[in-house]
C-alpha cells in the first residue's frame, strides 16, 4: 500500500531587473534554505498517445528506470536566454522503497550511485562515473532551467552482467522532456516526459502463448516478389533506438556488430559513442543504414511481443523522413492455444487486413511509424479460430491491458426473458397485501433481461396487447384453484377461443400479477393480467418512479439494440441504479442508452465500447413538481457523435461524477433550458473533436443566469485533445488558476497529487506557463468533493451517488481519473 501523499508547493517567484550581488537578499526564506540542497523531480508523462509503458497496470514508472537530468544556467536576469556552456548533467533511477519485502511504501527519483555505474557530466563533452552523492543542486539564486532524456526498464530489461538475457528482452523506450524553467530554488521540479519511439505490440488474447514474432521478409512469405521488395524498402530504413543524442535529444541508432558484440553492455548502453558503434540521424547513407544499422525486431516482455523503432529515415539521403510500412506487410507469429494443449502453430496476418470492431480495414493505407504512437494488436486463438484485431487505439498503456475478448461469431441473443419483471411484482403485491407499502424494483443480472426491459419500455415486448378477455378461475378436478406464481389463475377469451394463460403466452402474450390498492368499499388485491402498452416504470396513481438496477457486467456483443424510452410518447419515467457495473460493446441504434427521459434518475453506470454512444437524449419535466434528469455517477469510455451524457435537459436537473473519454461532436451536455437550474459537479469531458468555440462542458445556454458559482463546479476539461474548445460554448474562458471550471492539458488531468501555490505567492509575477500547471487540488480529488457536495444535498440523499473518482501509481498516473 502506498502510502506517499506530497503537495507540490511551488515558491518560484520572477526576478525583477536586479544585480548578482542582490539577489539572494530577494529570494523567500523557503528558497534561502533549499541553497546547497539536491534538488527533487517529479518525472511525469504527458497525453494518451505517450503515456507511460509500464508492467505496473496503474501507468506508473518502473523500479530501474533512468533519466539523464540536464540543467543550464540563464545568461540574463529576465530569464530568456541560457548559457550552454554551462550545461551539466545527472543520472538519475527510479527507486522502490519496501516493507516486508513487498509492499511499496514509497518511490523516488535518485542518483545513481557508482556501482551502477552511471555517467554524469560537469562540462559539455565531457563525463565520469557519478556517485550517490552527484545530484544536482542549487547553488544560488539564479534562474536555471531543466529537461531530460530517459529509458524505460519494463519488465526488468535493464539487468547488468548478462548481455545475452537483457538482449532477449531488449526493450529500448525512450522518452525527452522539454526545458522547464525556474527562477530559484523550488521543492520540486515537475519534468513532463514523451516517448519519442514508435512501438508495434502484439498482445496475446487468453488462453495463447507467444513463441516468437517477426516482420515478414522473405518472398516465401509473399504472393509475389513485388511485395516483398515494398517491405524491405521500409523496413531496411527502420532502426532499433539505442539511446538519445545529449546535444540534439534526437534518437540515435547502432550498428548490428554493437547490438550483437559479446561485450556489449546494454544495460549501460548510453556510455557507448559513434567510435563504438552510435549512428547519429544524417550521418550515413541509406546503404549504410541497410546493410549495417541494427533493424527493430519483436521481443517478448510479460508474455507479449513488442517491435520498438525509431520513426524516420536516419540516412542522410532522407535524414527525417516519415517512414510507411505498406498495407502488404506481413507478420510471422508462432502460437501456443493453451485450452487446447497443442503444439505451437505458426500464423502470418496481412496489416491491410487487419480490422476493428466495425469491420473497418484500419490499415488500408499502410502503417505510418510516429513518435509516440503504439500500435496494438490482440492475436490468438479464439473459440478454435486464429484472428487478430486491433485496439484502434494509440496509448502505451492502456494497450497492455487487451483482454483477449473479441466478439464471438456465434455469439446470437436468447429468447426475451421477464420473469425478472413478473416475480419483482409479485413479491411486491404480496408485501402489499400484507400491510406493506407497494414498490417493486428491479434487477437486470444477464443480457436477455436487460434486453427485455428495453422491450417492456418501448412497449414491442409483446406479440399482441389487446384482444383477450378475462373469463373464469381455473379450478383443478379436486376443486382448488390454480395458482401461477402465487396467484390465482384464469381462462382468457380471444373472441370464441377460450384458452389458458399458457396458451395465450404461446401467442406472444405477456402476463403479470397486477396489484390494486384498497379503497373504500375494497381491499387491496391482484389479479392476473396481461402487457397491453409500453411499460414506464412510473405508477401514476402512486407517482412513484420504479427502481430498475444492473446486477452485474454485462457484455452485450455489438448486438444492434433500440434506445430505452424511444418512442417520446412513452418515456422512461423510472429511476436506473447501474450500482457500478459496466455495460460493454454497447451498440445502440440511435446512439443513445435513453432516447426519452421525463422525471428521470441515471445513476452509477459505466459504459465501454467501440460504437457511437451517448447517455441520453432528451430528459424533459413532467410538471411543476417534476425535473429533468438527475444523472450522477456515470463513467463513457467511447466515442460520441454528440453530447456523451445528455443531448437536452429540460426541467431541473443535475449531472453529477461523470466523465467521459473518447470523440465527442458535442459538450457533456449539449444544452440546457433557461427556465430551469442545472447542477453540474465533478465532472470531466477527456475528449477530441471539439471544434472550436464548442463548449467542453455545456452547449447551448440562452442566459448567463442560467450557470452559477456554486452549481457549476469542479468540472475539468481536456485543451490537448481539443485545443480551441472552450467550457462553456461561445463563452471565452476567463477563470483563475484556482477556479473550479478548468480547461486543463491532458497530464494535469491525470494528475494524483494536488499542486498549490503559496498564500503569500505574487500570481502576477508568474507566466502563464506556470500559472497553468498550478491546478491547486488534484481533478479527481476536486471531483471528489462535487459529489460529495451532491450527496449531501436532499436529492443526492435520495439518489446517491456512490461511486468515486480514483487515481493510481504516483505524480502523474498517464490514465484520467476512473468511477469506481
Amino acid at each position: 500500500m502506498k502510502i506517499r501523499n506530497t503537495i507540490y508547493v511551488i515558491t518560484a517567484a520572477i526576478m525583477a531587473a536586479c544585480t548578482a550581488d542582490d539577489i539572494d537578499w530577494q529570494l523567500t526564506p523557503e528558497q534561502q534554505d533549499l541553497i546547497g540542497q539536491g534538488v527533487n523531480f517529479s518525472a511525469t508523462m504527458t497525453d494518451k498517445f505517450v503515456t507511460r509503458t509500464t508492467y505496473h497496470h496503474d501507468g506508473s514508472f518502473n523500479e530501474g528506470d533512468q533519466m539523464r537530468i540536464f540543467r543550464q544556467y540563464a545568461t540574463d536576469e529576465s530569464g530568456t536566454t541560457f548559457n550552454a556552456a554551462t550545461e551539466i548533467f545527472r543520472t538519475y533511477y527510479y527507486k522502490m522503497n519496501y516493507a516486508a519485502g513487498t509492499i511499496s511504501l514509497n518511490n523516488d527519483w535518485l542518483p545513481a550511485y557508482e556501482d551502477l555505474g552511471k555517467l554524469k557530466s560537469d562540462a559539455p563533452g565531457s563525463t565520469s562515473t557519478q556517485t550517490s552523492a552527484d545530484s544536482l543542486t542549487w547553488e544560488n539564486g539564479r534562474t536555471v532551467r531543466f529537461r531530460a532524456w530517459g529509458r524505460s526498464n519494463l519488465s526488468g530489461c535493464m539487468v547488468s552482467g548478462d548481455t545475452a538475457a537483457a538482449r532477449k528482452s531488449f526493450y529500448p523506450d525512450y522518452t525527452v522532456s522539454d526545458w522547464v524553467t525556474v527562477s530559484g530554488p523550488t521543492e520540486n521540479i515537475p519534468l513532463t516526459m514523451r516517448h519519442i519511439t514508435c512501438r508495434i505490440a502484439l498482445v496475446c488474447k487468453g488462453g495463447n502463448e507467444f513463441g516468437s514474432a517477426q516482420v515478414c521478409l522473405e518472398d516465401a512469405d509473399y504472393d509475389n516478389t513485388t511485395d516483398a521488395d515494398k517491405v524491405r524498402a521500409v523496413y531496411n530504413k527502420m532502426c532499433m533506438p539505442a539511446g538519445v543524442d545529449d546535444a540534439t535529444f534526437q534518437l540515435t541508432a547502432m550498428t548490428k556488430q554493437l547490438y550483437g558484440g559479446s561485450a556489449t553492455d546494454l544495460y549501460d548502453i548510453e556510455k557507448y559513442t559513434t567510435t563504438d558503434g552510435i549512428v547519429k540521424i544524417g550521418t550515413q547513407k541509406s546503404e549504410y543504414i541497410a546493410n549495417n544499422v541494427q533493424h527493430p525486431m519483436f521481443k517478448n516482455n510479460n508474455g507479449n511481443q513488442y517491435l520498438m523503432s525509431i520513426p524516420f529515415d536516419m540516412s542522410s539521403d532522407n535524414a527525417g523522413e516519415a517512414l510507411v510500412l505498406p498495407a502488404c506487410t506481413r507478420f510471422k507469429v508462432k502460437l501456443y492455444y493453451v485450452k487446447n494443449g497443442t503444439e505451437a502453430q505458426t500464423h502470418t496476418f496481412k496489416l491491410g487486413e487487419i480490422t476493428d470492431s466495425l469491420g473497418n480495414q484500419v490499415f488500408k493505407n499502410g502503417l505510418t511509424l510516429k513518435a509516440g504512437y503504439s500500435y496494438s494488436f490482440s492475436v490468438g486463438y479464439q473459440y478454435n479460430k486464429f484472428t487478430v484485431t486491433t485496439t484502434n487505439d494509440f496509448s502505451w498503456t492502456d494497450a497492455d491491458l487487451d483482454s483477449g475478448t473479441t466478439t464471438p461469431e456465434n455469439q446470437t441473443q436468447s429468447k426475451l426473458d421477464f420473469k425478472w419483471w413478473t416475480d419483482s411484482l409479485g413479491t411486491a403485491a404480496t408485501r402489499a397485501i400484507a400491510g406493506k407499502s407497494y414498490a417493486p424494483s428491479f434487477k437486470l443480472i444477464n443480457q436477455q433481461q436487460f434486453i427485455s426491459f428495453i422491450h417492456l419500455v418501448n412497449g414491442t415486448a409483446t406479440t399482441y396487447i389487446d384482444g383477450l378477455e378475462r373469463g373464469d378461475v381455473l379450478i383443478k378436478e379436486n376443486g382448488d384453484t390454480v395458482k401461477v406464481d402465487g396467484f390465482p389463475s384464469y381462462y382468457w377469451k380471444k373472441g370464441d377461443v377460450q384458452m389458458t394463460r399458457a396458451e395465450a403466452e404461446e401467442l406472444g402474450y405477456i402476463f403479470y400479477p397486477h396489484f390494486y390498492p384498497s379503497t373504500a368499499t375494497q381491499k387491496a388485491y391482484v389479479i392476473e393480467d396481461y402487457v397491453k402498452g409500453p411499460e414506464q416504470f412510473y405508477d401514476a396513481e402512486f407517482n412513484k418512479h420504479y427502481l430498475v438496477e444492473l446486477g452485474d457486467d454485462l457484455d452485450m456483443y455489438d448486438w444492434v439494440l433500440p434506445s430505452i424510452g424511444a418512442d417520446i410518447k412513452y418515456p422512461f419515467r423510472g429511476r436506473f441504479n447501474g450500482n457500478g457495473n459496466t455495460l460493454y460493446n454497447l451498440n445502440m441504434a440511435s446512439g443513445y442508452l435513453f432516447d426519452y427521459v421525463v422525471d428521470g434518475v441515471i445513476t452509477n453506470l459505466k459504459i465501454e465500447s467501440n460504437h457511437n454512444t451517448c447517455l441520453l437524449n432528451t430528459a424533459t419535466s413532467s410538471g411543476t413538481s417534476g425535473w429533468g434528469c438527475y444523472i450522477a455517477g456515470i463513467s463513457m469510455l467511447c466515442p460520441s457523435s454528440g453530447s456523451s451524457i445528455a443531448q437536452s435537459l429540460t426541467g431541473t436537473s443535475y449531472v453529477v461524477g461523470c466523465i467521459h473519454v473518447g470523440t465527442a461532436g458535442g459538450a457533456l451536455v449539449g444544452s440546457i433550458n433557461s427556465d430551469y437550474a442545472l447542477t453540474m459537479l465533478g465532472c470531466m469531458q477527456a475528449a477530441t473533436g471539439l471544434s472550436k468555440s464548442t463548449g467542453a462542458l455545456l452547449g447551448g445556454v440562452t442566459e448567463d443566469g442560467s450557470v452559477k458559482w456554486g452549481t457549476f463546479k469542479y468540472n475539468y476539461y481536456d485543451i490537448s485533445l481539443s485545443t480551441a474548445a472552450v467550457a462553456i460554448s461561445n463563452k471565452s474562458d476567463a477563470y483563475d488558476y484556482d477556479d473550479y471550471i478548468r480547461g486543463a492539458k491532458s497530464h494535469v488531468l491525470k494528475a494524483k497529487h494536488d499542486y498549490m501555490i503559496n498564500a503569500d505567492a505574487d500570481k502576477t509575477k508568474l507566466t502563464a506557463g506556470m500559472l497553468s500547471e498550478i491546478y491547486g487540488l488534484a481533478p479527481w480529488y476536486a471531483m471528489n468533493q462535487g459529489i460529495a457536495a451532491y450527496n449531501a444535498t436532499k436529492i443526492g440523499q435520495s439518489y446517491p451517488c456512490t461511486m468515486k473518482y480514483e487515481m493510481t501509481g504516483d505524480g502523474y498516473t498517464n490514465r484520467y481519473p476512473t468511477l469506481n
